[in-house]
């Protein structure tokens, strides 16, 4: 109703000849915005976003959805939240991002619910709480999305702040699994393999992890597989089969799958050995996110199997950003009074070993200068 209204006026005010904005299109939802349209910007600002028609461009989706947040728009609020929650197109800041999505979801944008339910069970940018977190999925599941039927399945399994409830678990991942979301068909796989929630059946388990990589493409799925092979589920163990789904979940950008296969390449585990390969592995695992690999391949260059030698600082510093601690104390001690290839920054040392102590790992504390 305010597009028309804001048209008319436009209308009212132009002289002779002039051709009113159509708010259908990029241009016309540019000038209705320029005008005071809220929701023109926030129908461009989505379509800045995902690239529908326009090319895509971050920064003027996110100032343009910042806008038609500003005049009510829910969900402009929710992927203006889930923009700042991935740092696209504006500062990430997953505090601000909680309080947008919180909001967008009681306002009854539904993938909001979601994405607010995953900062609440991980805590991210806010105070951990499961128990809001399981209603926010649950709305959203209720709502058709897989993914948060998929989310409080794992909080039904794990039971630390909900009630623990293997089989409503079980039916949640049955669910999502039913409709085509590939991780929960990989989680539906595992229960079914060690007979949690469900009868334990080696068969079913193996559709749910060939359907999870097979049909869907989902890395999880294919890691799976590959463990089960590797376990030899239901038959021999088959390490080069384990290797090939491995390099499967690796491609898909599962992170442990990447280091499971580097292990493999070092230890000839269903290959020949191929420490070029499996270092290349490990590293890639560490790009996407996994502490160990990074400690792993911080070693090999640590141990001079590869060079340059201050990578494996470089290294250090992503695990310990990870929350490795035992790599905090590592790169701390060494920075105290300096080592190959690393200037001493004894301040920054004493900060990494005292982050080490205050998450419980002793060495750290035993390395940390004593506070005044």
């Amino acid at each position: 109703m305010k597009t028309w209204l804001i048209l008319g006026i436009w209308l009212a005010g132009c002289s002779g000849g002039q051709v009113a904005p159509d708010p259908e299109t990029p241009a016309g939802m540019q000038t209705l915005c320029d005008l005071g349209d809220g929701p023109s910007c926030a129908r461009l600002g989505l379509k800045l976003y995902r690239g529908d028609g326009v090319p895509t461009d971050l920064s003027r989706a996110a100032e343009l959805l910042e806008r038609g947040c500003s005049s009510g728009q829910v969900y402009a609020c929710g992927e203006l939240g889930n923009m700042i929650r991935h740092g696209e197109g504006t500062k990430k800041d997953t505090s601000r991002a909680a309080v947008l999505l919180k909001g967008a979801c009681t306002s009854g944008h539904m993938p909001s619910c979601t994405r607010a339910g995953i900062l609440l069970e991980t805590g991210d940018g806010v105070p951990v709480d499961q128990v809001k977190a399981a209603q926010f999925y649950q709305f959203a599941c209720n709502d058709g999305d897989m993914r948060a039927c998929s989310n409080l399945a794992g909080l039904f399994s794990e039971g630390k702040a909900i009630a623990h409830d293997d089989r409503r678990a079980a039916q949640l991942w049955t669910q999502a699994c039913d409709m085509n979301y590939g991780p929960a068909c990989a989680s539906l796989g595992s229960i079914y393999e060690r007979g949690v929630g469900v009868e334990q059946s080696d068969t079913k388990a193996a559709a749910a992890y060939n359907k999870s990589c097979e049909t869907l493409g989902t890395g999880s799925g294919c890691f799976l597989l590959g463990l089960a092979a590797d376990r030899g589920m239901g038959a021999q163990p088959d390490h080069q089969r384990a290797l090939q789904f491995f390099e499967r979940a690796c491609e898909k950008s599962h992170a442990i799958g990447c280091h499971y296969a580097a292990l493999a390449y070092e230890q000839g585990r269903g290959t020949s050995t191929n420490d070029a390969k499996s270092l290349g592995l490990y590293e890639k695992s560490c790009d996407l996110g996994h502490a160990p690999a990074c400690q792993h391949a911080a070693e090999v260059y640590a141990a001079g199997k590869a060079t340059p030698f201050a990578n494996s600082w470089h290294l250090l510093d992503k695990a310990c950003t990870a929350k490795a601690w035992i790599a905090c104390v590592k790169l701390g001690t060494a920075l105290h009074a300096g080592d190959r290839d690393l200037p001493a920054d004894p301040a920054r040392g004493q900060a990494l070993l005292e982050k080490a102590c205050d998450a419980g790992e002793k060495l750290g504390c035993a390395g940390a200068n004593p506070k005044p």
